[in-house]
């Protein structure tokens, strides 16, 4: 029978940044309940955004929301899913050898009230691997480095929190899209709802409904700004069941409606594709300047003849070759 009990940890070589084979977002438990994987020479990073079961070296580890497993290349692990299940993952090479001086990392972490800071990396590396995957590695490696600094007593006892405002900010984070009043919460830590604002007040200077109404907001604008994902269907993802008062509580908190920031930047986007497009249709070493007529072409007595694009080439000191107009400025000449 696997254990339920025992901790799997290994050693995690971090010295040099990984080198990502690939990334995205898993969709599993669809066609079956249950998957068998194994790398052979690859890690494997994943951050759950569901509930289930990870079996590994013979020990069964719960998966739950807002957890975050690591598993070494060659090693054999079976998931069992309950319904659909979508996670974050990476998969990536590191330096072949670990020795003593390299972090020990278990098989399953708990992402605490550092849930944003590391979804945002992955997202971040998601997002940026197409384009930038330099910054995508760079991105990987530090949501480890975080992960290996997680683990040390040292960085615990500089956050200083409560269990109970960690156990609930941890929570909040894997369900901003559910429903959640402060006496649930505070009945999931053993607590009283006042005992839980007082400490909420207290060690963070807010309220837990004003950090779960911000919250949600943040993971709203990062959806508007960085995915293609409508106004309707981010709504839900956030925890409103009514467009209207996700209008309101958005606009309340940036001081416009969701729809006009995520147009907005739908537009920014398409400007810059159209300007990258622009810049890789022109040829290299051609004149800023959009036309000019060229006196050794001759008009030939139609409108579309005698324009000739000049290469930067016939620039002298600044000037077109038979240019009596002066510099070339980019402006047009008849």
């Amino acid at each position: 029978m696997p254990d339920r009990n025992s901790t799997i940890t290994w050693r995690v070589p971090l010295t040099q940044p990984p080198v990502i084979a690939d990334l995205g977002i898993g969709l599993h438990g669809v066609d079956s309940q249950v998957d068998d994987w194994c790398l052979p020479d690859l890690w494997s990073l994943h951050l759950y955004g569901y509930t289930g079961e990870l079996e590994v070296c013979g020990t069964v580890i719960p998966i739950a929301p807002g957890l975050v497993s690591l598993v070494p290349p060659g090693v054999a692990t079976r998931y069992r899913y309950r319904g659909t299940s979508r996670h974050l993952f990476a998969h990536i090479r590191l330096p072949a050898q670990a020795d003593e001086d390299c972090p020990e990392l278990p098989a399953m972490l708990d992402c605490g009230t550092d849930l944003p800071r590391i979804r945002d990396r992955f997202e971040t590396a998601l997002e940026t691997r197409p384009r930038l995957p330099h910054l995508a590695r760079a991105e990987v490696w530090s949501l480890l480095s975080l992960l290996a600094a997680r683990q040390s007593s040292r960085y615990d006892d500089v956050s200083g929190l409560h269990p109970a405002v960690r156990a609930v900010l941890s929570h909040i984070e894997a369900h901003l899209s559910d429903p959640m009043s402060v006496a649930s919460l505070a009945r999931g830590v053993g607590l009283s709802h006042n005992h839980l604002t007082r400490l909420f007040r207290a060690q963070l200077g807010t309220t837990v409904v004003a950090h779960i109404r911000n919250r949600r907001m943040h993971r709203a604008h990062h959806l508007l700004t960085r995915t293609a994902l409508s106004v309707k269907s981010v709504a839900p993802m956030v925890g409103f069941t009514d467009l209207q008062t996700f209008n309101k509580a958005f606009r309340k908190v940036y001081g416009v409606a969701p729809r006009s920031i995520r147009d907005f930047m739908h537009q920014r986007r398409w400007s810059r594709r159209r300007r990258s497009h622009r810049a890789q249709r022109r040829p290299a070493g051609w004149c800023s300047r959009p036309w000019r007529r060229n006196p050794q072409v001759g008009d030939g007595g139609s409108a579309g003849r005698g324009v000739q694009l000049l290469p930067a080439g016939d620039l002298v000191d600044g000037r077109l070759r038979g240019d009596r107009q002066g510099p070339c400025t980019g402006t047009r000449h008849p």
